[in-house]
């Protein structure tokens, strides 16, 4: 089984003995991606009727291969072979899913999706040379917003536009700022 995190979580790794023993000694080793050593070992305490947990902080992006044996004795040298190896992968990201999704809107505001400008300031020859962007998170919440406004419902990111000119009509530079 794999299953998606973030950097920081905290994972529950748990192991079910399917005959409900409680008295097994059972251990987690955490493997990086082709490694051949384990970057933790982590013994897992008995909860209930057969089902063993640890928690395993998470440090770095990347995949872990977590291998779960069960051994007979505390000092986890005799393997109790009744109980077969178990393995579950870990897809650890940078950022999580939430993370992604706000930046993705954030991408689609920056194209004018769901995006309104206001607080517009002209120089003396009708030259846009700064601005507000609102990006919110549906085209409901986009419609609601105002010119000079603070509504933060459904509100995403706002940034700040600044413009210069070279002359009449020729812009020099421009810059846009995430507040």
């Amino acid at each position: 089984m794999s299953a998606v995190y973030s950097v920081g979580d905290i994972v529950p790794l748990a192991l079910l003995l399917e005959d409900g023993n409680e008295t097994q000694y059972p251990q987690a080793e955490v493997y990086a991606a082709g490694g051949t050593s384990p970057l933790a070992t982590l013994d897992l305490v008995h909860k209930a009727r057969g089902r063993y947990e640890a928690n395993y902080t998470l440090t770095a992006a990347g995949v872990r291969t977590v291998v779960f044996i069960t051994y007979a004795d505390t000092a986890h040298t005799v393997e109790n072979i009744t109980y077969s190896r178990e393995q579950e992968q870990l897809i650890i990201t940078q950022y999580g899913i939430d993370d992604l999704a706000l930046q993705l809107i954030r991408v689609l505001g920056l194209v004018h999706e769901n995006a309104f400008i206001d607080n517009t300031v002209h120089d003396t020859l009708d030259q846009l040379v700064a601005a507000r962007v609102r990006v919110f998170d549906s085209k409901e919440h986009c419609e609601a917003a105002t010119d000079g406004g603070y509504e933060t419902l459904g509100l995403v990111a706002t940034y700040e536009i600044a413009t210069t000119y070279e002359s009449q009509g020729r812009m020099g530079t421009y810059r846009m700022k995430k507040v």
